[in-house]
C-alpha cells in the first residue's frame, strides 16, 4: 500500500486563495457578459461557465483535503480559519456587510493570528472586505510579526477589569492578591 505524500495546510490555503481568486475573476466576468448580453458571444459565456463549474469541482477537493489535513504549523491553523470563514461561517461576507467596527473581538483574534504569520493573507477578507480601509481596520496596520498587545491592557481598555475587581485583575496578571 502506497501512502499519499503529506500536503500541508498552508500550501493546500496557498492552492485554494489562487482558485478563489480565480473563481471570484470569473464570477464578475460573467457578470458583466450578462449585462452586455447582447454583444457577448454565447459561447464565451458558456466557456467562462464550464471553467466556473471546474474551479468549485477543484476548490471544494482543496477544501476537503484541509479538512482532514493534519495541522502542525501555526500558519495551517490561520490558514484552516481563513477558509472556515469563507466555507463555514460566511463571516468574511457578514463582516463586510455590516462592516469590521460589529467585530471587535474577532478583529482582535485576527489581528494576535496575522501577527503570527508574518506575510500571512486572509484571501477570504482580503475578497470581500472591498471597500478602502475596511481590511486595514479589521486586522489593522500592525507590522507582520508584531506581538499582539498586552491582554490586561486590553482588558482594561474594554472595561472588563473595573467591573471584576482588583482580586481578579491580579489573577489575570498570575500576581499575588
Amino acid at each position: 500500500m502506497t501512502e499519499r505524500p503529506h500536503v500541508s495546510i498552508s500550501a493546500l490555503h496557498k492552492e485554494w486563495a489562487k482558485l478563489e481568486d480565480e473563481h471570484h475573476q470569473l464570477t464578475r466576468a460573467i457578470g458583466e457578459a450578462h449585462a452586455k448580453e447582447a454583444h457577448a458571444k454565447k459561447a464565451d459565456v458558456a466557456a467562462m461557465r464550464q471553467r466556473q463549474i471546474g474551479l468549485l469541482l477543484e476548490i471544494t477537493s482543496i477544501v476537503a483535503k484541509m479538512r482532514d489535513a493534519p495541522a502542525t504549523t501555526t500558519e495551517d491553523f490561520v490558514a484552516l480559519l481563513d477558509v472556515a470563514l469563507d466555507h463555514e461561517l460566511d463571516l468574511a461576507s457578514d463582516i463586510a456587510y455590516y462592516g469590521p467596527s460589529d467585530y471587535p473581538m474577532t478583529a482582535r483574534l485576527l489581528r494576535a493570528l496575522a501577527s503570527r504569520v508574518p506575510g500571512f493573507e486572509f484571501n477570504s477578507l482580503r475578497r470581500w472586505l472591498s471597500s478602502p480601509g475596511q481590511l486595514e481596520q479589521l486586522i489593522g496596520a500592525a507590522a507582520p510579526g508584531a506581538a499582539p498587545p498586552d491582554e490586561i491592557g486590553s482588558i482594561e481598555r474594554i472595561g472588563l477589569a473595573s467591573r471584576c475587581g482588583q482580586n481578579n485583575r491580579d489573577d489575570i496578571a498570575g500576581r499575588e492578591p
